[in-house]
């Protein structure tokens, strides 16, 4: 929308300074309005007027479904999910949504859409958002200011819609993403390669459905499929599954509701009724579990006869903690533009330091963030625990060998093994620190011994953020012991899931804005917390693929890159970060990584394979994103003359990530 050519200003400038104070405008400012008068420069009537706001919606919506409006101005909210304008359908049968608010016509406006559903209580519970980094934009208007927009659509016609983040509400996974996931006592009446699942909420007499328009519970569903992965309402029949298939129930639900869950089987062959379980709200403890249920026959008057057994993995999500930060200003979610270059990766700084011929600096050190950065490493890899006093530290393993002061060591039998979790920081500070290399024991300098504070071992998240400059990207990886293929677990973990991901979001909405920062982990249901929880930084699924090099996890969305891609494509992450071995010595390296582009994810690739000048050179023909790699002071590229985000612009770009204290 254009402002008109000449707006003549024959207002008092005392009624126009008024005007202007009590609505956030500059226009009323008398040197400007003088300086603007001298050079013969036209100035907006400030006047209040009434301003249309229409959009047209071109996906069908739920019966529930609302869309909303909010923007800069304290009449559209300012940005607030509580105080947004509800828009008006036109017409029962139309597509076209609007609302008009009182603005002053001189005032330039920043807006966007969403589509919401509200709860019992009023809640508003976000559906979509339009996620553009830069919001609509409402010039100064006068007359004939009518304009219809796009739900999704910017003025260069591209779409970008997302699912927002959870304020009132929790999110419940139930997760089919194991290679065996039944046990069946009777094949004739329970076939788990001829099944469909279909997840029904339950009232609190645990048989009556509940009445998902009216509670605004949404359950969705996603079969992970090649390029298909999208999580979509739950069909009326449910969802087929067979074995080695990731199917996984995404139910979002008010808060101040606690459903139980029924899971229904029904044959594929004629949708005849198989079995039954439910799912009591007592039995979803904590953040994550293992259910262990019964299917009974859903054809027995008694339905005593159980047919099957299912062990099924579970995730509750709840919000972040300061949940009230987060708006609808601005996201980098997804942002990765095309213009970037391939992006050099310090693996845990300047690289791994408990092995033979290792850098100078010990790695997840303050030292060794800056010796990377210092031979123009654009990002660096740095690994997050959490203490048992909730303090995120930096260092790469679950735990740590280590020995009582003063006690000579000679033999590795005399080493402890403490977990992270379990001690407290200043306990962890007070360690001694030793590693076996080739079967020699080495002991390192404790965090508390070290004089020189970059030195020093076990930083804290909020140190390393304060210490790096804001132009040397960050990708954060969140550490979370996975389970084993064939059984077992990598290390053992008691804290909280939510608690570890809200501390580890406080810091870095806080501390880490103004920066170009990434989220990653192997653990699927820590990257899925990451991207419901918060709205402001994208977030990668670290992937293990089909390496020789260990036991492969028990998820299958670890298993393969397609897999990862796949996962990412369903709850919306950045991209994916693949494990190097996927694409040595392999013809189809470059379509796979076109097939990730062309979902618009990003693919960081780290691993020991990347750890040559031909590697990464490699890595960056074959179209990766970026590369994760030790040793940037030897394997950086020759030409290289500087970091890429070291510009006075890059800190510019990312200051939309800063939220008001």
């Amino acid at each position: 929308m254009s402002v008109p050519d000449i707006l003549i200003v024959d207002s008092p400038v005392g009624k126009l300074d008024e005007c202007n104070q009590r609505n956030g405008s500059n226009f009323g400012d008398a040197a400007a309005v003088a300086q603007a008068k001298a050079d013969g420069t036209a100035i907006a009537t400030c006047t209040p007027t009434l301003r249309t706001f229409s959009v047209l919606v071109k996906h069908a919506l739920e019966p529930n479904e609302l869309v909303g409006l909010t923007g800069d101005h304290k009449s559209l909210g300012s940005w607030r999910l509580e105080d947004s304008v509800a828009l008006k359908k036109k017409g029962e049968s139309g597509n076209e949504w609007s609302a008009s608010v009182m603005l002053q016509s001189c005032e330039k406006i920043n807006y966007r859409y969403f589509t919401y559903v509200q709860d019992q209580n009023h809640q508003k519970h976000i559906r979509l958002w339009e996620s553009h980094l830069k919001p609509r934009t409402l010039d100064a208007c006068q007359t004939n200011c009518r304009l219809v927009d796009v739900f999704g659509e910017n003025s260069n016609g591209e779409v970008q819609l997302n699912r927002g983040w959870i304020t009132q509400e929790l999110i419940y996974q139930f997760k089919f993403e194991r290679e065996r996931m039944f046990q069946v006592h009777d094949i004739e009446k329970f076939d788990p390669e001829n099944v469909w699942i279909k997840l029904v909420p339950l009232q609190e007499d645990l048989e009556t459905p509940m009445d998902t328009k009216v509670t605004a519970v949404n359950v969705e569903v996603v079969k992970m499929s090649n390029n298909e992965s999208l999580l979509q309402q739950q069909p009326s029949m449910g969802v087929p599954h067979k074995r080695n298939e990731v199917v996984i129930f995404h139910v979002t639900v008010p808060k101040m509701l606690v459903p139980a869950f029924a899971l229904v089987f029904h044959s594929a062959k004629d949708q005849l009724p198989m079995g039954k379980t439910v799912i009591v709200p007592s039995s979803l403890q904590g953040s994550e579990g293992e259910l262990e249920l019964s299917i009974r026959d859903a054809t027995a008057d008694t339905q005593s006869n159980v047919v099957a057994r299912l062990k099924l993995p579970y995730l509750v999500v709840k919000p972040f903690t300061e949940v009230d930060i987060l708006d609808f200003r601005t996201t980098y979610a997804h942002y990765w533009p095309k213009s970037w270059p391939i992006l050099d990766v310090g693996h845990r700084g300047n690289g791994k330091s408990y092995i033979a011929n290792p850098p100078k600096e010990v790695e997840n050190t303050v030292a060794s963030f800056l010796k990377a950065y210092e031979v123009f490493a654009d990002m660096i890899e740095l690994d997050v625990h959490l203490t048992s006093d909730g303090i995120p530290v930096i260092y790469h393993d679950f735990g740590l060998r280590t020995a009582p002061h003063g006690k000579e060591i000679t033999e590795i039998s005399q080493l402890e093994y403490v977990l992270i979790k379990d001690i407290t920081y200043d306990e962890l500070c007070a360690l001694r620190v030793f590693a076996v290399i080739n079967n020699e024991i080495k002991e390192y300098t404790s965090h508390n011994a070290e004089p020189i504070v970059e030195r020093r071992i076990f930083p804290r998240l909020v140190d390393v953020l304060e210490a790096l400059p804001k132009t040397l990207g960050i990708d954060v990886e969140i550490k979370w012991p996975q389970r084993k293929q064939c059984g077992g677990v990598e290390a053992e973990q008691t804290i909280d899931k939510n608690f570890f991901i809200n501390r580890v979001l406080e810091i870095i909405i806080h501390k880490g804005c103004g920066r170009p920062l990434i989220f990653s982990s192997f653990d699927a249901d820590i990257c899925t917390m990451l991207r419901f929880k918060q709205n402001i930084f994208p977030v990668m699924f670290l992937s293990m693929g089909e390496t020789k090099k260990w036991e492969p996890f028990l998820d299958l969305r670890t298993r393969t890159f397609q897999q990862a891609v796949n996962n990412a494509q369903a709850f919306e992450l950045a991209g994916t970060a693949p494990h190097a071995e996927d694409f040595i010595n392999n013809d189809l390296a470059a379509g796979m990584m076109q097939r990730a582009r062309s979902l618009g994810q990003i693919a960081l690739v780290w691993g020991d394979d990347c750890n040559s000048k031909e590697a990464v050179k490699y890595f960056h023909t074959i179209g990766a994103t970026a590369t994760c790699y030790d040793r940037s002071d030897l394997y950086m590229p020759d030409n290289k003359e500087r970091s890429f985000f070291n510009s006075s612009m890059s800190l510019q770009e990312f200051q939309g990530q800063c939220r008001p204290n």
